[in-house]
């Protein structure tokens, strides 16, 4: 009677233990599975993210590309401007008093002494 009580007891103890060991497992199962979902969750997050922010990159590079371009533009049409500028007060030198002729014909003698200088070191 003894040894059936033991048995019967062990046998309980051992049914309580699976039990436990059942309801552990599953709490553990859901646990994981929950740090698994919200892994995922944020990982596909970081994905539409990193998405978003690749196309806003193509968008800013495409519009520095366009306003360098205008940069560029402007710069050359500012260069433009300034030589028909200098050309302007050139002609209006030439056409004024003689003082102003003669510092037009100095300025021109020294371009065209420039000029030569560049086509002698052209010509080595």
């Amino acid at each position: 009677m003894i040894l059936k009580q033991k048995t019967t007891k062990y046998f309980l103890i051992s049914k309580q233990k699976r039990i436990f060991v059942k309801i552990f497992l599953k709490i553990m199962t859901n646990k994981y599975e929950e740090l698994i979902q919200g892994f995922e969750n944020k990982l596909r997050k970081l994905i539409s993210e990193y998405k978003l922010l690749q196309e806003q990159n193509t968008l800013l590079t495409n519009e520095l590309d366009r306003k360098q371009t205008d940069l560029m533009k402007a710069h050359q049409e500012i260069l433009e401007l300034r030589k028909n500028y200098d050309h302007l007060r050139m002609a209006k030198n030439l056409s004024g008093s003689d003082v102003e002729k003669a510092e037009s014909k100095q300025k021109i003698a020294g371009m065209v002494r420039e000029i030569d200088k560049c086509l002698a070191l052209l010509d080595e």
